[in-house]
């Protein structure tokens, strides 16, 4: 896979910590910081469903958000609270 150029913005305690560490452990800080990177990713991946929550996966097949549904229940909630008086 081509590497391509990453720019990070640290402080300057946090640029030496960085590069003393890299320097302790014969890594490089890019190497550091990808390990660090793929670690998350593992760790993500590694997290269980609950057979609970598992079981409502790919139930809802919508193109909306979160937020749009969530506004049109409240809105029929609403319509349905304003039909009954």
């Amino acid at each position: 896979m081509p590497k391509s150029k990453l720019t990070l913005y640290m402080d300057e305690d946090i640029t030496r910590l960085a590069h003393k560490t890299a320097k302790l452990t014969g890594k490089s800080v890019s190497v550091m910081v990808k390990e660090f990177f793929l670690q998350r990713e593992k760790e993500s991946q590694s997290k269980e469903i609950s057979p609970f929550v598992s079981k409502w996966i790919g139930m809802l097949k919508t193109k909306k958000s979160y937020k749009e549904l969530r506004d049109e229940h409240i809105a029929s909630r609403l319509k349905k609270y304003e039909d009954t008086d």
